[in-house]
């Protein structure tokens, strides 16, 4: 259960986290939200490490927390962009589609979850996939640039929760500080290749923090949860924050749900509550 609380507790906080970075990708450049962002997040990871006073670990544990950076970096970069130039209420279903990524890989490896859990897992990714349908064909150009980034979204966020789940046996804030520091170089380096302007108002500064703070919470939580828990069902529910990011997109952004995406939502918080009682 504890598990199972965390995952969901992570979604919440990446739901908001997600929205507040793509809402300010629309107004401001989007790598000087990365940077400020995943710089913030940075900062915090580097001193619960130095507080611990704990050396990091060796071997593999580090290469996996590298591997994990890697693709928080292609994830998170797709996400924002996407969130800023698409529809949030298309984008963010889809980029939960991560879990597809790390379900593969646990069955792989002989990892599989029981009848119930294994119906919700299903239910929840029904669900999603419903969500991010578009029948009317109406915005084409808007849905096609949002499911192409929603899915690299996907691919990116599913490596880092593979590869997440490896780094965090060893040490779960080694693992978080490690991938982040990847995460930010990566930025660092295509923004010294592009050398933009960088335009950040002081009145964003606490807003574009406080994204980098929520995510090294959901960060943590889900780390905790996936040494706690079967990793195909806490990725699953960990992925359930687009529910969050449509509900915020509908209240603040006026972003309508269909009735089709609608049915979508009752079937990933259905499989969240089957997920939940097995």
């Amino acid at each position: 259960m504890l598990a199972i609380g965390l995952a969901l507790a992570s979604s919440l906080v990446y739901g908001v986290s997600d929205f507040l970075g793509g809402s300010k990708s629309r107004s401001m450049p989007l790598l000087t939200v990365l940077l400020v962002s995943q710089g913030s997040a940075l900062v915090l990871l580097a001193a619960i490490v130095i507080v611990r006073a704990e050396g990091p670990p060796g071997g593999t544990f580090l290469v996996f927390a590298l591997i994990a950076g890697l693709g928080e970096a292609i994830g998170v970069a797709a996400l924002y962009r996407g969130l800023a130039v698409g529809m949030m209420s298309i984008v963010a279903p889809v980029a939960a589609t991560a879990p597809v990524v790390p379900v593969v890989a646990s069955i792989a490896l002989g990892e599989l979850p029981g009848p119930i859990q294994g119906a919700g897992i299903a239910l929840g990714v029904a669900g999603i996939a419903i969500i991010s349908f578009d029948p009317s064909g109406e915005r084409s150009g808007d849905v096609r640039r949002s499911l192409t980034f929603g899915l690299l979204t996907a691919l990116g966020f599913g490596s880092f929760l593979v590869a997440l789940d490896g780094a965090s046996e060893g040490s779960i804030p080694w693992a978080l500080l490690v991938a982040r520091l990847t995460t930010v170089a990566v930025f660092a380096a295509v923004f010294v290749v592009r050398r933009p302007r960088v335009a950040v108002r002081r009145s964003d500064l606490p807003v574009l923090a406080l994204i980098g703070l929520l995510v090294v919470g959901a960060d943590s939580m889900y780390a905790v949860a996936s040494t706690k828990g079967l990793l195909s069902v806490v990725a699953v529910l960990s992925s359930l924050y687009p529910v969050v990011t449509i509900g915020l997109a509908r209240c603040y952004l006026r972003e309508r749900l269909r009735p089709h995406q609608q049915v979508g939502v009752a079937a990933a918080l259905g499989g969240a509550v089957a997920i939940s009682a097995a």
